[in-house]
């Protein structure tokens, strides 16, 4: 669970306390009870152990690059689980959401939902059951967490002054997936568009 925590923090440590987003930024005091109420309700089983099953669910049937289109489907499922508005297709099969106000200032933060052409070797509940195919880069890992985060974030949407994107980046993998979602949102106008 180290990295889980370094990942958070990090995470937690660049939208709360380095961007002015949420509406006690200006509050010096803010940042080490802000981001160990967040720490808290990460840890928590509610969160931590719906990570896991995601985790494992992505784990189990990776896709690679272009093709992540059940992935998708499993983040589009679980954004509209919890009301957070998003684009899809993004880069072919990419999902971007909203958390927010719609309104600058804008942090991004973003997951690779990609598998490699690997076939997984360890014996597992969970292994790929795609012959072939496996996440052997922690993506689904990423996914999950992303996913916790972004539920996190729906939480306290209240607070946040801002908009902050969460971005579901397709073919990391040598595929210039990052081009792409970069390229399809150089038209910025669209995302006011969704509910």
């Amino acid at each position: 669970m180290g990295f889980f925590n370094l990942f958070l923090f990090i995470i937690i440590f660049h939208v709360f306390v380095t961007t002015p987003i949420f509406s006690h930024s200006n509050n010096n005091e803010r940042s080490s009870s802000s981001i160990s109420n967040f720490l808290d309700l990460a840890k928590s089983p509610e969160v931590f152990d719906w990570m896991v099953r995601i985790r494992r669910k992505i784990h189990e049937y990776p896709e690679l690059l272009y093709e992540e289109f059940n992935t998708s489907e499993v983040i589009r499922t679980e954004l509209d689980k919890m009301g957070i508005s998003y684009k899809h297709p993004v880069a072919e099969t990419g999902v971007i959401g909203y958390i927010g106000t719609r309104k600058p200032p804008f942090v991004a933060i973003r997951a690779d939902i990609d598998g490699l052409p690997i076939q997984e070797m360890v014996e597992w509940e969970h292994k790929s059951k795609v012959d072939g195919k496996m996440h052997a880069c922690a993506h689904d890992a990423h996914t999950a967490m992303l996913l916790g985060a972004a539920k996190i974030l729906k939480h306290h949407e209240d607070q946040i002054k801002g908009t902050v994107v969460v971005v579901f980046q397709p073919a990391e993998e040598g595929g210039a997936g990052a081009k792409k979602v970069l390229e399809a949102s150089l038209d910025c106008t669209w995302y006011l568009h969704y509910p």
